[in-house]
């Protein structure tokens, strides 16, 4: 028997706004743990008229559901790098021409897709026609974050966010190795971040890794700037709550938001 509602899917553990869509939908939960497992939900799990989709892999739940002619409308959550990333191979910049076709394949089976950024639909359209909304990001604590104030006269720039090797979409080795230049000892850098310890050797003594930190307010405090330079990130939530903070954003053309930063250019001879 079919249901009328909404299932959502996704991969290990999925974006904190990604599930606050979810919620809001009133999606029910299905977690996959791999492509075998993906097939094996599409065979079992209950069968609902559409899927909200995060991550590429999850796309074979419903995909398996089609396939057994079960009617579904799947909508793919594009927080990832799937449609533009250019510094690595994990999507459609991969040298593997297999991989090549199978993403393009998944792709076909999206009916819908959601973004976070404008750029991003740019890059999306040239692999589908399908409807694409954005849907950006939102600061959830946004009136804590508003009432904090940095200090505006110091050389700290803070850093927030995961360390995801091999990868490392988010650039935290590039950001490590600007700040270990010679010309950069004046400043100093924060990296707050799972799996970011792991980079402790690598830092010089201007920079201070931390692992994940609950409270950030007394660093957002610390510091005069943010940064984040990374390869590929459609719409990072801590660029807005830094934003929200007060701090000043240094980003890349790489990140989203494009409509909400002031664009200048920074050459940065390091």
């Amino acid at each position: 028997m079919e249901k009328e509602n909404i299932a959502f899917i996704y991969k290990k553990k999925c974006h904190p706004v990604t599930q606050a869509f979810a919620d809001a939908i009133d999606a029910q939960p299905y977690k996959i743990t791999g492509p075998l497992n993906a097939v094996w939900q599409g065979i079992r799990t209950p069968t609902y008229k559409s899927y909200f989709v995060e991550s590429v892999l999850s796309m074979l739940l419903p995909i398996t559901k089609r396939i057994l002619g079960k009617k579904a409308t799947i909508i793919f959550r594009g927080n990832d790098g799937l449609f533009g990333e250019t510094e690595t191979t994990a999507y459609l910049a991969t040298q593997n021409p297999i991989k090549k076709q199978i993403l393009l394949f998944l792709i076909r089976h999206m009916d819908a897709i959601s973004v976070e950024a404008e750029p991003q639909k740019a890059e999306v359209r040239e692999w589908t026609k399908v409807p694409v909304e954005v849907c950006e990001s939102y600061v959830e604590n946004k009136e804590l974050l508003e009432k904090i104030k940095p200090n505006q006269k110091t050389n700290t720039f803070l850093f927030i966010g995961a360390y995801r090797p091999p990868y490392d979409h988010k650039g935290i080795e590039r950001m490590i190795s600007l700040f270990n230049n010679d010309k950069m000892q004046e400043y100093k850098l924060i990296i707050i971040g799972k799996e970011t310890e792991k980079l402790k050797q690598r830092a010089g003594k201007n920079i201070e890794i931390l692992d994940f930190v609950e409270d950030k307010e007394e660093y957002y405090k610390k510091a005069t700037y943010y940064i984040h330079l990374p390869k590929y990130e459609a719409g990072p939530i801590t660029v807005l709550e830094a934003m929200t903070a007060g701090l000043i954003v240094i980003t890349n053309t790489n990140a989203g938001h494009h409509n909400i930063i002031k664009n200048k250019d920074l050459i940065l001879d390091a």
